[in-house]
């Protein structure tokens, strides 16, 4: 694993319990948001007048350091949901992506459409803060955990109402593949050394669950990357760093979905 992630993983283990400590599940479970029911992500992935795209909101990344954004979250999202995207993703990793969990409350009261808690998710407690801020959606990234811990963080959302994809780096990271979780993404990056592996999406679509939706995560630059991985039987497009080094990411959202439209003859 990178050291970036690596520290990232090893702070958020540190601080957990205090943060449990200070904002235990029962007050998360008091939030106007806990009980109200989830979005399906799957559902809008799917729907004929959605793009797929999962647009993402973040400020920075250990990749590409801090995003030089005109637009803050409000104008950025709602142009990237009056694009056609079936849903957003929200970081909430504060150190290294500048994220937080009010990021994702304010994308929930703006927005009626499925959210996605980006973040590091390890242990329970996460899974209610991200019910209790407003997500319909948690990543579990299948290099942190091992199955039984998936199986659990698993249960524990769908108990919630909410869905759960599970992103994979390498088919040994199917492994931990659970029959009933919602969808599978391929992520293209390399969780070592950061790198981009384009023809990932391709090399592991036989071995990908086909009772599950697929997303294909990273590395996407435009509307033809989208139609290829779609054409391979992707129906998810989860994309940030292509909208976000423009100072105006719903701006280029706009333009790229208007390229996909091109590309589809429509």
């Amino acid at each position: 694993m990178n050291a970036a992630l690596d520290t990232i993983v090893t702070g958020l283990r540190q601080s957990l319990p205090g943060q449990e400590a200070r904002v235990p599940i029962p007050q998360l479970q008091t939030s106007p948001h806990y009980d109200v029911p989830c979005l399906s992500l799957v559902d809008y992935l799917t729907r004929p007048d959605k793009n797929g795209i999962i647009a993402e909101f973040k400020r920075a990344s250990p990749s590409r350091g801090a995003y030089r954004l005109d637009a803050d979250l409000s104008e950025t999202t709602r142009g990237y949901m009056q694009s056609g995207c079936s849903g957003l993703s929200i970081l909430t990793e504060p150190d290294h992506f500048q994220g937080s969990l009010e990021d994702l409350r304010l994308a929930r009261r703006l927005h009626l459409c499925p959210i996605l808690r980006k973040d590091f998710m390890l242990e329970p407690y996460q899974v209610h803060e991200a019910r209790a801020a407003g997500a319909d959606v948690i990543l579990l990234i299948a290099a942190l955990l091992d199955k039984s811990k998936v199986a659990e963080l698993v249960g524990l959302a769908h108990d919630l109402g909410m869905e759960v994809l599970l992103e994979c780096h390498g088919v040994e990271d199917l492994d931990l593949w659970t029959p009933g979780i919602d969808m599978v993404g391929v992520n293209s990056r390399n969780l070592s050394t950061l790198d981009m592996d384009a023809h990932r999406f391709e090399r592991m679509v036989s071995d990908l669950p086909k009772d599950s939706v697929w997303v294909a995560e990273s590395g996407m630059q435009g509307a033809p990357d989208i139609a290829a991985a779609r054409a391979l039987g992707y129906s998810g497009f989860l994309i940030g760093d292509a909208f976000l080094r423009n100072s105006l990411p719903h701006q280029e959202c706009a333009r790229i979905v208007r390229e996909l439209t091109d590309v589809k003859g429509e």
